[in-house]
């Protein structure tokens, strides 16, 4: 496992929660000084096993040749107790286990124990097959293969090594029993020695390697955490904690990290950046404040200025009306004076006849009916003319809707413009300010009159639409342009020439106002010398808006 597959299968454990820097960074470091260690440990012990084995196996040949050399002088003068005593004296050393020698056909000629003297061994036997294993025997045994290592009866390892007896001049010329000078080998010395001692002192300097090893992996593992701690993972808390406080708005925090590393040089410069956040937060606020003053300057000026237009709107829509009012008054006043005279002159003479008197009569009724035309004229001109806001309470649609038509209908009449007023007969009852919506429709019917100047129809229809009222006012004069009806409601927009708007341009958008109030909704549809059409929906609630300000349109 590498170091980056270890940190990625923590972090599956470690949940959603993510690991700290030092952690990661300190199990890092182990994982680098345990791969280090182990690779360590691993190749040192082997080596050190070899070069041990390496050197029981040179000292097993010193000691066999040491054994060969012992016993080379009695064989030259046959003297076989002498070398059965030097053999018997040999094994009684400690670790020997066997100690032998062969001829060469394979039988036991001395031995430690006197019992196999005699006795043939067997060619594939541990001692043999180095040289026999082959069917014919090697003229000479290479140095790597005189040195076998093998289970004893017990379990432990034994340490066998064959020297072979080589037949030199010394040999064949001796008189006593000489050998043919064709012979390379004439026997071998077998030495079998036990490896519980030597196993015991290695495995003794394995254990002293591994915990050499654990404790120098130990100690740079807590040289590691010192280090990570110092210089890694208190820096780098400072640095979380700052940073949270610096989010948290707390622009005054100082980052303290000591020492002039990368961390230092790091904390320096959110410092840095720090003092320039404070620097233009105060700037902004500052900016923001003085911004806000003067918003708020600018915003009662705009409301002072919006006040007065709206006034201004109204007196130039009252003095539209005044031609109008002039007119409708005109009439009822002539016949008042004409009928008044008549009534004056009857009086005058003395004697009257029944017929003068009930013509008198129904001069006083015609002059009474005028005069509360005249007066019914002038209290709708006053109810229009009116400044603040009025009362919601309920009223008649159709009453509302009569009232408007009644101000404007000898307008129409002088304009040539045919009137079709539909009303509801009955159920029309709607919370609402009776006044302002007056006020909106007269609005709707001057815009009218003003678009039929050779005559025209003038539609006005309520009807009911669910839980609203749907007020429609269609007329048939010469169209609003397409690209002008998504800014009629605003302020100042007319599509008037200049030489004939006398207004100041608020007139709709006064109208956007009261229909907005009464938690309504309008809309415009029109062509081009085909007319208008303006609906506008009124919800049928019992409780009405709040009462307006006063001073509004």
């Amino acid at each position: 496992m590498t170091v980056a597959s270890f940190l990625r299968a923590f972090r599956i454990r470690a949940g959603p929660h993510p690991v700290p820097l030092g952690v990661q960074l300190l199990l890092g470091v182990t994982a680098v000084i345990v791969l280090t260690f182990a690779t360590y440990a691993f190749v040192s012990l082997r080596a050190t096993s070899r070069q041990w084995h390496e050197t029981v196996f040179q000292g097993a040949r010193r000691f066999s040749e040491l054994i060969q050399q012992s016993t080379h002088y009695s064989m030259l003068l046959n003297r076989k107790e002498d070398v059965h005593h030097i053999i018997r004296t040999i094994a009684k050393s400690p670790g020997v286990e066997r100690v032998r020698i062969y001829d060469k056909n394979g039988v036991i000629i001395f031995s430690a124990n006197e019992s196999e003297i005699g006795r043939r061994v067997d060619l594939d036997a541990e001692a043999c097959v180095t040289c026999h294993g082959r069917g014919v025997p090697l003229v000479s045994v290479p140095q790597d293969r005189t040195v076998r290592v093998f289970d004893g009866p017990q379990g432990e390892r034994v340490l066998g090594l064959i020297n072979p007896i080589e037949n030199t001049p010394e040999c064949y010329n001796a008189g006593c029993h000489a050998h043919s000078p064709k012979l390379n080998v004439l026997g071998v010395l077998d030495v079998q020695m036990s490896m519980a001692e030597p196993d015991a002192q290695l495995a003794a300097a394995r254990r002293q390697a591994l915990t050499a090893a654990v404790l120098m992996a130990v100690l740079a593992g807590v040289f590691s955490v010192v280090f990570i701690d110092r210089l890694v993972r208190r820096p780098v808390r400072r640095l979380i904690a700052g940073t949270r406080r610096i989010a948290g708005g707390e622009l005054d925090t100082v980052i303290q990290v000591g020492g002039a590393g990368e961390m230092s040089q790091l904390a320096g410069a959110f410092n840095r950046m720090t003092a320039e956040l404070r620097l233009a937060r105060q700037e902004l606020t500052a900016w923001s404040e003085r911004l806000e003053e003067k918003l708020h300057e600018k915003t009662e000026d705009l409301t002072r200025a919006q006040r007065e237009v709206v006034h201004m709107e109204k007196m130039a829509s009252l003095g539209n009306l005044s031609a109008s009012i002039a007119h409708e008054l005109n009439n009822p006043l002539a016949g008042i004076v004409i009928y008044s005279r008549l009534v004056a002159r009857a009086l005058r003479q003395e004697a009257t006849t029944p017929e003068e008197r009930e013509q008198a009569q129904r001069s006083l009724e015609v002059i009474e009916k005028e005069a509360t035309r005249c007066g019914a004229i002038v209290r709708n001109l006053l109810l229009f003319s009116r400044r603040g806001g009025g009362e919601f309470k309920l009223n008649s649609l159709s009453e509302v809707v009569e009232g408007a038509v009644a101000v404007v209908r000898h307008r129409l009449q002088m304009a040539r413009i045919t009137l079709e007023l539909e009303l509801l007969p009955s159920d029309d009852q709607l919370v609402c300010d009776g006044d302002q919506l007056k006020q909106a429709l007269l609005a709707f019917f001057e815009n009218a009159v003003d678009a039929m100047p050779n005559g025209g129809s003038l539609r006005v229809a309520v009807t009911r639409e669910e839980d609203a009222f749907h007020l429609e006012v269609r007329d048939t004069g010469t169209g609003i342009p397409e690209e002008a009806l998504p800014h009629v409601f605003e302020p100042f927009f007319t599509t008037k020439p200049e030489s004939e708007s006398e207004g100041a341009g608020l007139g709709l958008a006064v109208v956007y106002g009261i229909i907005q109030r009464h938690g309504g909704s309008i809309h415009v549809e029109s062509e081009v010398n085909r007319g208008t059409a303006v609906h506008v929906l009124l919800p049928r609630r019992q409780d009405g808006p709040k009462r307006p300000e006063p001073g509004s349109a």
